[in-house]
């Protein structure tokens, strides 16, 4: 599992000071400077209470989690990209696009519905208005 440096464009692997192997989660600790994988580190601190390289006293409050820029996407089991599976997966993601179409469809006339009723409100308003408005000039006029 290679995790891509977004200042030099490569890809680098964060290996694990105990165990050796690329880590899921990796984690500096302040003791050592070294990197850990997450668990294993939280587990020996919990458990010894000292830094597994330098036996420095530690605590779990001296363990920094390293943040990763674009953390490259695990890969699929083999199992979730045969054609059956894969066939599911699109019929899902079609059915859920198409009731979020019905919805957003459904929500659309109800908006536009509010929006008629709202402008007829409106025109009715303006003319009572303007039917005032002429009242009073004629009332006006009249004295």
């Amino acid at each position: 599992q290679s995790t891509k440096c977004k200042v030099l464009g490569h890809f680098y692997d964060m290996y694990c000071a105990l165990s050796g192997e690329p880590c899921e989660v990796p984690v500096i600790s302040t003791k050592s400077g070294l990197i850990f994988e997450k668990r294993l580190l939280v587990h020996h601190v919990e458990a010894k209470g000292s830094d597994p390289l330098t036996d420095a006293k530690m605590t779990i409050d001296d363990i920094v989690e390293v943040k990763i820029v674009n953390k490259p996407n695990k890969p699929r089991a083999p199992s979730e990209t045969s054609i059956p599976e894969l066939l599911k997966r699109f019929q899902n993601e079609w059915d859920a696009l198409t009731l979020e179409t019905y919805k957003l469809k459904q929500h659309v006339e109800q908006v536009r519905q509010e929006l008629s009723h709202a402008l007829y409100q409106h025109d009715a308003a303006c003319r009572v208005i303007a039917r005032l408005t002429q009242e009073r000039d004629r009332a006006l006029q009249d004295l």
